[in-house]
């Protein structure tokens, strides 16, 4: 297991070797009661957006999952928003064969269906009204000093 503490968000924390099933993340943190009212979590590779998962609280307060090539956005899948301003969270992304699997807090959020080569992922991204206390990636064999990790 790999970890990295308190990154400052905005980030794009890099992933050195390929997404494979089996392949875990958890992201621990708190949802912030700030300006944009909203915050992502996102799967990069290169132009991009392999996984978008972004919490929403103002008007609607859903999740919305989506991918993006080049900035030209697909399909939105839409599920209820578990969260609250000023919560804690635990979001797990489980990487299946045709799927990611995300939980909330233990509680079960959504398959999302690849639509890019989870291969083909390059960095985890953070952004939005959340302070992330810690993300830890299991499954990896991430080499000594490829990566940042902060005690």
């Amino acid at each position: 297991m790999h970890n990295v503490y308190a990154p400052v968000v905005p980030t794009a924390i890099p992933i050195y070797e390929p997404l494979r099933p089996g392949c875990k993340i958890d992201i621990h943190g708190k949802v912030n009661h700030g300006h944009h009212k909203d915050f992502s979590v996102e799967l990069l590779s290169g132009p991009h957006i392999v996984l978008h998962v972004n919490f929403r609280f103002h008007h609607e307060h859903e999740v919305v999952m989506n991918s993006a090539s080049h900035g030209s956005w697909g399909t939105e899948v839409r599920h209820s928003n578990p969260l609250r301003h000023d919560d804690h969270f635990h979001i797990h992304i489980h990487a299946h064969n045709d799927y990611y699997e995300i939980e909330v807090n233990g509680q079960h959020l959504a398959h999302y269906q690849h639509r890019f080569p989870m291969a083909s992922v390059q960095a985890l991204g953070l952004k939005g009204d959340v302070t992330i206390e810690k993300v830890d990636f299991h499954g990896f064999d991430f080499g000594v000093g490829q990566f940042q990790n902060s005690p």
